[in-house]
C-alpha cells in the first residue's frame, strides 16, 4: 500500500503543520481542502498519528460528537456534511474545553475553520516518485502521460497503475490503460476539449456549430466553465474521452496539446530549468549522457558542481557557484566581463574586496536589457543595501517582481528579503516571506537557499514565543558535509543566535565554536555580510571565556571599523564594552555601551536596537544603576513589543522585577521617568547639550528621547511642547 505522505512536499507540509500546532496551545479546526482523489482523508489520518499526546477519535462528518474530557484530536472527513457543526464549534471555543483539535476535510474552504490547508494535486515529478514507489519503474514520458490522465490526483494515479500488471510498466513506452469504471464518453465537443491541456480549452476555440452541444454537456455536468475556459469536471472523464476518441480524429486534434516538454533531451532540461521546475528537470537529466552543474548547484551538491565546472569559462553559472562557495575571486573572474550580469557581480566583488558601497552608482553600471538581468541586479543591489544600513531600500529592491522573473533568482531575493524584514522589526512579514520561500523551494526542488530562510524563520519564531516552530526550523537546518558555504554559514549562525537569544549560553558557545571551525579555511568575514562575532563573543563571556571573546573581537576589528557600517560598529561595541567591564574598566565599558545605543538609534534597525538596549540594561542593573537600567529595559521592551518579540519583551519586564525595579512606570502623559526628566529641563529652557550634561547622557540620547516626547504630545517643537503642558 503506497502512501502519499512519503512524498517530500507533503511530508514537509505535515511537519510544518505539526510544529505550528505544538507551538500554539489554542484549540483548532484545521480544514484540509482540495478536489476528490487528492487523498485529503489520508493526509489528516497520517497527521493525527503523529499527535501522540492526544487521544485520537475518528468521527466521519462529526457523527457522534461529544465534548472531550481530555486533550483530543477528532479526525472527520466530509465535515461539509456535518449537521452538528454548530455544536462542535461551541465546544471548540468554550473556555473550559480541554485541548481540542479537529482535523477535517472538505472540497472547499469553510468560514468556520481556524486554519485552512489546500492540498494540491501532485506534480509530474511527484507522480514519477509515486509510480516508482508502486510499480518500481517509470520513465519521464510515462510520468507525463500518467499525470495528464489523472490530473495529478493520487487516487487516480493508483487506479491507472493497478489497471495493468506490474511488468507492463517495465517497458520504456507502456500504454496507459483506462479503468473500465471511469466510464465511456463520446461526442465532438468532448473530444475537442479533451485534446487541450488539463486546464481546459479557450471558449473561443469552440466552433459555433458545437455551441448547443457544449451547453448540453455542461448541463450534464461533464464540462464546467471557468472564466473564458471550458474544462472537464473531473480528470478521469477527460482521460476516458481521450481513450475513446477515434485515431483519425485524435490525429487532427493533437496540435492542441503541446507534448514537446514530455520528451527527454537537452532542450527540455533547459526549458524546465528556466521555468524553475528542477525536480522534473533532474528526472529527465537522469536519462541524458551529460550531467548539469546548475541542477547540482541548486540541489546543494558542492563537490559534484565543482567537478562539473572544473576548467569552465567564466559564466553566470560559475558566478553563482562562486557565490554559493563564498569565493570572491571566482566572482571577480566573471565580473571582468562586459555583460550586464558581469557589471552586477562587479558590484558585489568590489564590496567584498574593498568594502565599496553600491552608491553612488559606478560608471560601469548601465540599465540591464532584460527582465532577468534586472532581477539579478535587484537581488545583488538589494543585498548590498541591507549590508550597508539601508534596509528600507533593500526591502524595495528585494521585493520587486516583474512578469517573466525567474523563480530561482526570486528565491535568492526571498532569502535576503526575510532578513531585511527581520532587521526592520517586521516579524509577521518576515515569517510570511520565510514560509513562501520554503514552499517555493520545496516545489522547485531548491534546497540551496533553505538554510538562509530557516535562519530567519528560527530567530523570528524564537523571539515570538513559538519555541516548537523555532525547533522545527532548526531541525531542518542540518546540512550535509557536501554543502556550500552559503548553506553551512546560516545554519550554524541560526543555531548559535537562537540559543543566545533564549539564554542557552552553553549551546550558543558550542555552536559558535562550530561556526569558527567552519570558516577556518574560508574568509567569510567581509564586513556586514555574515556578522556573527558579537553574539559569539557575548556567549563566550557568559561562559567565562573572556580572553577568547577578546580575541574573537580583535581579529577583524580594524577591517570592520574601516567599513563604516554603523550597525556593525554598534553591535560590536556591546561585547567589547562588556569585556572592558569584566577586566575592570567599568567607566570605559559603560561609555562604549552608550555609544552603541547612540549609533544604533541613528539607523532604522529595530531588531538590533532592542537587543543593544537590553544588553545595556543588563550591565547597568548589575552595576546597581537601577533607574538607568529601568529606562533601558523600558525602551527595549517597547521596541520588542512593537516587533512582536514577546519572548524578550517578557524578559525585559522580568529583569525589572528581579532587580526590584517593578513595572515600567508612566506619567499621566505616558512618559517614562527619563522622558519626564528631559521634558522638565527642556520646558525650563535648557538646550539639548545642557540636558545631556545635567543627566550624564549623550546629546544623541537626549535627541532620541525628545523626539519620542514630541510624538506622544503630537507637537513639533519646544514651544508647542511648552504650550501643551501648560494646557
Amino acid at each position: 500500500m503506497f502512501t502519499t505522505g512519503l512524498l517530500p512536499r507533503r511530508l514537509l507540509l505535515q511537519q510544518r503543520i505539526l510544529a505550528d500546532i505544538v507551538s500554539d496551545d489554542r484549540n483548532r479546526f484545521l480544514l484540509v481542502t482540495g478536489p476528490a482523489g487528492v487523498n485529503k482523508g489520508q493526509f489528516i489520518r497520517e497527521l493525527a498519528t503523529q499527535l501522540t499526546e492526544y487521544q485520537v477519535l475518528h468521527q466521519p462528518a462529526l457523527t457522534g460528537f461529544t465534548a472531550p474530557i481530555s486533550p483530543t484530536v477528532i479526525v472527520a472527513e466530509h465535515v461539509e456534511d456535518a449537521t452538528n457543526l454548530t455544536e462542535v464549534l461551541a465546544a471548540l471555543h468554550a473556555p473550559n474545553t480541554p485541548r481540542l483539535i479537529i482535523l477535517g476535510t472538505a472540497p472547499h474552504r469553510m468560514d468556520d475553520a481556524t486554519d485552512v490547508v489546500p492540498l494540491p494535486p501532485l506534480t509530474v515529478d511527484e507522480v514519477w516518485h509515486l509510480a516508482v514507489q508502486v510499480v518500481g519503474r517509470c520513465t519521464p514520458v510515462t510520468a507525463h502521460r500518467l499525470h495528464d490522465a489523472s490530473g495529478g490526483l493520487p487516487q487516480l494515479v493508483r487506479e491507472l497503475l493497478t489497471a495493468s500488471p506490474v511488468d507492463h510498466w517495465s517497458q520504456d513506452h507502456p500504454s496507459i490503460i483506462i479503468p473500465e469504471h471511469w466510464g465511456s464518453y463520446s461526442g465532438e465537443v468532448l473530444q475537442l476539449v479533451a485534446s487541450f491541456p488539463l486546464e481546459g480549452a479557450p471558449l473561443s476555440n469552440i466552433p459555433d456549430e458545437l455551441v448547443d452541444e457544449l451547453d448540453a454537456e455542461v448541463a450534464r455536468g461533464l464540462l464546467v466553465t471557468a472564466s473564458d475556459q471550458i474544462r472537464f469536471a473531473r480528470p478521469e472523464i477527460r482521460a476516458a474521452v481521450r481513450s475513446a476518441t477515434p485515431p483519425g480524429r485524435a490525429r487532427k486534434l493533437q496540435h492542441n496539446l503541446d507534448t514537446t516538454t514530455w520528451q527527454t533531451d537537452e532542450r527540455v532540461v533547459d526549458t524546465l530549468h528556466a521555468r524553475g521546475n528542477l525536480p522534473l528537470a533532474r528526472i529527465h537529466a537522469q536519462h541524458l549522457p551529460r550531467d548539469r552543474p546548475e541542477l547540482r548547484l541548486y540541489a546543494g551538491e558542492s563537490r559534484a558542481t565543482a567537478t562539473l565546472l572544473e576548467g569552465a569559462e567564466p559564466s553566470l553559472i560559475t558566478a553563482l557557484h562562486s557565490l554559493a562557495r563564498w569565493d570572491p575571486q571566482g566572482m571577480r573572474a566573471f565580473a571582468g566581463g562586459q555583460s550586464h550580469d558581469a557589471a552586477t557581480f562587479r558590484l558585489l566583488a568590489d564590496a567584498l574586496e574593498h568594502g565599496a558601497r553600491p552608491w553612488p552608482q559606478p560608471t560601469y553600471v548601465t540599465e540591464p536589457d532584460t527582465v532577468l538581468e534586472q532581477q539579478r541586479r535587484d537581488f545583488i543591489t538589494g543585498w548590498l543595501m541591507l549590508v550597508y544600513d539601508d534596509p528600507a531600500r533593500a526591502r524595495q529592491l528585494l521585493s520587486r517582481r516583474r512578469h517573466g522573473d525567474s523563480e530561482l533568482i526570486g528565491l535568492w531575493q526571498a532569502a535576503f528579503l526575510a532578513r531585511t524584514h527581520y532587521v526592520l522589526g517586521e516579524f509577521s512579514q518576515a515569517s510570511a516571506v520565510v514560509e513562501r520561500g520554503l514552499a517555493t523551494g520545496d516545489r522547485t526542488g531548491t534546497p540551496l537557499l533553505e538554510p538562509v530562510l530557516l535562519w530567519t524563520g528560527a530567530q523570528v519564531a524564537a523571539l515570538s514565543g513559538r519555541g516548537e516552530l523555532s525547533a522545527h526550523y532548526l531541525s531542518r537546518m542540518t546540512v550535509p558535509a557536501d554543502a556550500f558555504m552559503i548553506q553551512k554559514l546560516p545554519a550554524a549562525m541560526g543555531r548559535m543566535i537562537v540559543a543566545a537569544m533564549v539564554s542557552d549560553t552553553r549551546t550558543a558557545a558550542t555552536a559558535g565554536d562550530r561556526l569558527a571551525s567552519i570558516v577556518y579555511d574560508t574568509d567569510t568575514q567581509q564586513p556586514g555580510f555574515w556578522a556573527w562575532e558579537d553574539m559569539y563573543a557575548l556567549s563566550l563571556v557568559r561562559s567565562g571565556r573572556v580572553d577568547t571573546a577578546a580575541m574573537v573581537m580583535e581579529e577583524n576589528a580594524e577591517r570592520q571599523e574601516a567599513s563604516g557600517i554603523v550597525s556593525l560598529h554598534a553591535r560590536n561595541l556591546v561585547p567589547r564594552a562588556i569585556i572592558e567591564i569584566q577586566r575592570g574598566s567599568s567607566a570605559r565599558g559603560v561609555k562604549m555601551l552608550a555609544e552603541a545605543v547612540d549609533a544604533i538609534t541613528s539607523v532604522d534597525m529595530p531588531a538590533y536596537e532592542a537587543r543593544i538596549l537590553f544588553e545595556y540594561g543588563l550591565v547597568l542593573r548589575r552595576m546597581g544603576r537601577r533607574s538607568q537600567a529601568a529606562e533601558m529595559f523600558t525602551r527595549a521592551e517597547e521596541v520588542f513589543n512593537a516587533m512582536g518579540a514577546v519572548t524578550l519583551a517578557a524578559r525585559c519586564a522580568g529583569e525589572r522585577k528581579v532587580s526590584g525595579l517593578g513595572g515600567s512606570r508612566r506619567s499621566a502623559q505616558g512618559l517614562t521617568p527619563q522622558e519626564e526628566q528631559i521634558t522638565a529641563l527642556v520646558v525650563e529652557g535648557a538646550s539639548n547639550s545642557d540636558v545631556a550634561r545635567e543627566l550624564s547622557l549623550s546629546t544623541k540620547t537626549v535627541e532620541y528621547h525628545l523626539t519620542r516626547v514630541y510624538k506622544k504630545f503630537n507637537v513639533g517643537g519646544r514651544a508647542e511642547l511648552r504650550r501643551a503642558l501648560e494646557a
